[in-house]
């Protein structure tokens, strides 16, 4: 998950660069929050699964 993590900051900053570089209107920096927060939501789901180890599957 930490991969999918980073490819999202790695999403996140391509869209930020395009945004800055052209015309088009601030809803491309949505994007931008978009890849953030799933980077942000990644990140802690695989710390929380990291924790619980084991007792996690006996959750589900």
């Amino acid at each position: 998950m930490m991969t999918l993590a980073c490819s999202a900051v790695a999403q996140a900053g391509m869209a930020a660069t395009t945004a800055s570089l052209d015309d088009t209107p601030a809803e491309s920096l949505m994007f931008v929050a978009g890849w953030l927060t799933t980077a942000t939501d990644l990140t802690a789901q695989a710390m929380l699964l990291r924790d619980l180890g084991a007792s996690f599957d006996v959750l589900i």
